[in-house]
């Protein structure tokens, strides 16, 4: 049977050994809809200190307000709801945290649908977003990221299930996938419909629900065949629900770059530059990637932050 190939057995049974010790009182699937707030990092172990010379980069609307508010949609083990009504935490959550501390300013996280997030920036309703989303070229046409992490996509099946692998576009042809609504993943398996399609062999019926834990339940109940979504998202919940699911790798799906999402404004140009920089600070500190030990098994962490903004023009900027 053949589900993880051998070079990749060892990461992610990391990934699962590392989340499995956040422990029993994280949700797997929290209300989406319900807000959170907090401004200390409760998944670091300090919280880094302000740099004035990087503090001084932010826009000066920004700094007299001094609290980024800041949508997240529930997706362990970037974004964890404790199911004790405590501020949530996870890599990413405290990735910005951090890089708020570095440029003085705290935040407020409000736990949000994600299919609603990148509206709610589009509207002013948030400053920022955060939560293991996808840099992809339809966001960054409305929206400012400023990477942090690199991400990869696969697929969880139940025990026992009759997929055992996906070396191939087409070896999905003729399973019902499911995937959040509005997500990169979403779109993904619609494209593998396609294919299918094209291909005349079985076709794909895509099912989209409105959080992650809806498309876990789905799956748990025999609703659907497998669901799409990260690598590190898979093996949180393997982790969670011990063998109850098994991870597919899926070696042709697209890498990402993900980060630290700004809502497009007069000041985004100037601000992103202050993320950027205390991004780039935290990674050369070894602060990012010590987050990413304790949630995510080290996985993930880049070189160097860009800024990745589609310019009117239609071209793609980073820096």
């Amino acid at each position: 049977m053949k589900r993880l190939c051998r070079p990749c057995l060892v990461h992610f049974a990391a990934i699962v050994g590392s989340v499995a010790l956040i422990g029993s009182t994280a949700a797997c699937g929290g209300s989406s809809a319900s807000g959170s707030s907090g401004s200390s990092p409760a998944g670091s172990d300090k919280v880094s200190k302000k740099v004035d010379s990087i503090a001084a980069m932010v826009p000066k609307s920004i700094a007299q307000k001094g609290t980024l508010t800041i949508a997240a949609a529930t997706y362990p083990p970037a974004v964890i709801e404790p199911a004790d009504g405590a501020a949530p935490t996870g890599w990413d959550i405290e990735n910005v945290r951090q890089i708020a501390a570095v440029l003085g300013l705290k935040v407020n996280i409000k736990i949000a649908p994600f299919d609603g997030i990148i509206a709610g920036l589009q509207a002013g309703r948030y400053d920022a977003a955060t939560g293991e989303i996808y840099a992809t070229p339809e966001r960054t046409k409305t929206v400012t990221f400023v990477t942090n992490h690199a991400s990869a996509d696969a697929l969880m099946v139940p025990v026992g299930s009759k997929i055992t692998s996906a070396d191939t576009e087409t070896d999905l042809c003729g399973h019902t996938l499911a995937a959040s609504l509005g997500s990169a993943e979403a779109a993904l398996a619609q494209k593998l419909a396609g294919k299918c399609k094209s291909a005349g062999k079985g076709a794909i019926t895509v099912k989209t629900f409105k959080s992650q834990a809806e498309v876990n339940l789905a799956l748990k109940g025999s609703r659907v065949d497998a669901a799409v979504s990260s690598a590190s998202q898979v093996a949180y919940v393997m982790s969670q629900a011990k063998n109850q699911f098994e991870l597919v790798e899926l070696p042709w799906a697209p890498k990402y770059k993900t980060g630290f999402v700004l809502a497009r404004n007069a000041d985004t140009e100037k601000f992103a530059k202050a993320v950027q920089a205390a991004t780039d600070h935290l990674i050369e500190s070894g602060e990012l990637q010590k987050i990413l030990d304790k949630f995510n098994a080290g996985q993930g962490l880049i070189e160097k932050a860009e800024i990745l903004s589609t310019a009117a023009d239609g071209s793609t900027g980073s820096n």
